[in-house]
């Protein structure tokens, strides 16, 4: 994938299609590649920007892990790449980084979609993390991913069990707990009620990471935003049931263009 250094780091993405454009933020421990189905699916309507997160995939990080870093890296690459304003999409931990970067540059986002997502976990944060920097200090990345996939992508029938494990395997321990500790102390919940761009939020219906009650809540915290349900689906919606997922996706974009008056009125 092209690279461009961008904040001190070199920032991998892969960009398709024409129309307005669409930057889409992977969860923790996948990468751009988290996307291919909506890639395929959408590039012909928008224009697609799936970005590496620091320490992911083929992107550096040099200066360190941080919610706001993320945040700043995806405007700074968006805005290298001529998009000024533009829709953001974010998977899981990528919801964290959509909410914020729009407290950054609200004038510069269009709309938001938020999948798996949630504002914060509060308490529960320490112990997972001390729990995660034990099992990687007695097992592989590639065990880690192995389980973490095995756990997390829940259709039987969904093919990219592989990638996720593939994926997190090519992590190194370091900017894994690196990450896990910036995603699990951010709150982004002071945030939430300010947004006030189209804002949909998706989860699956058997989502134990983020769980359906907690998709309602986040969705309930933001002034008129969509929550869709998709069914039989787990964390990663995109992967178990990505046909459901892109429907959901490009409807609701297509609708924030036509309101907005359609065409490329976002780019």
């Amino acid at each position: 994938m092209p690279a461009l250094k961008l904040n001190g780091e070199m920032i991998s993405f892969e960009s398709v299609g024409l129309g307005p454009p669409v930057l889409l933020l992977h969860s923790l421990g996948t990468s751009a590649a988290l996307w291919n189905s909506t890639l395929a699916a959408l590039s012909g309507r928008f224009t697609l920007v799936a970005m590496d997160a620091r320490g992911h995939g083929e992107s550096s990080n040099r200066a360190g892990f941080s919610v706001e870093a993320i945040a700043l890296d995806g405007l700074a690459l968006m805005a290298a790449l001529g998009h000024e304003r533009f829709h953001v999409v974010g998977s899981s931990m990528g919801g964290l980084f959509a909410v914020v970067m729009q407290n950054l540059a609200a004038d510069r986002i269009a709309s938001l979609t938020l999948a798996g997502a949630y504002p914060g976990i509060g308490a529960a944060g320490p112990p997972r993390i001390a729990a995660t920097r034990e099992l990687l200090a007695a097992i592989p990345m590639a065990e880690f991913g192995r389980r973490y996939a095995d756990d997390t992508v829940v259709n039987p029938d969904c093919t990219a069990r592989g990638l996720v494990a593939a994926s997190i395997a090519a992590i190194s321990p370091r900017n894994y707990l690196q990450t896990l500790e910036a995603i699990l102390i951010a709150d982004i919940s002071p945030f939430l009620s300010g947004i006030a761009i189209p804002t949909l939020v998706v989860v699956g219906s058997e989502d134990r990471r983020a769980p359906p009650q907690v998709a309602r809540q986040l969705a309930g915290a933001i002034p008129g935003a969509i929550y869709r349900e998709i069914e039989g689906a787990g964390h990663l919606v995109m992967l178990d049931e990505p046909a459901a997922f892109d429907r959901e996706l490009c409807a609701f974009l297509s609708d924030v263009c036509a309101h907005a008056g359609g065409g490329r009125s976002s780019d």
